[in-house]
């Protein structure tokens, strides 16, 4: 009997090391990582803002060059220099491309950053534009 629980124990021990030396890959090294969001922010020429103008802001989102036309959060956030930044919702336009339609309440440098999330990754590149008097 003891023979019988020396041999069983010695034959589980030599089949968890050799199920452990495989050649297939495991899960992990098999998987490929996503690829980065990429997201364009386009905004007014710095020359051709003033106060009375409505402006419209882009983002144009893609991942590995096709368009993302699933995002699930695209925001605006536009702050005057030294404030409080205030956030715009932005709506899908077709071909990647989220538009928010704005107008800049005063004269000054503004800070316009897009906030994309979107598969997973959040993107969040930004751009200044200066407004001009009427």
């Amino acid at each position: 009997m003891r023979r019988f629980i020396v041999l069983l124990c010695s034959t589980m021990i030599f089949l968890m090391l050799l199920s452990g030396c495989q050649k297939e890959k495991n899960e992990f090294t098999q998987m490929e990582l996503a690829q980065p969001i990429n997201v364009e922010l386009v905004v007014p020429e710095v020359e051709a803002v003033t106060v009375a103008d409505l402006v419209q802001l882009e983002a144009i989102v893609t991942q590995q060059d096709e368009y993302i036309d699933d995002a699930d959060d695209v925001t605006f956030e536009i702050s005057l220099e030294g404030s409080m930044g205030l956030e715009v919702a932005a709506t899908y336009e077709g071909e990647g491309k989220y538009t928010a339609v704005y107008q800049f309440p005063v004269e000054g440098v503004y800070k316009v950053t897009s906030h994309v999330t979107a598969r997973g990754m959040h993107s969040m590149p930004s751009k200044q534009v200066e407004v001009t008097g009427e």
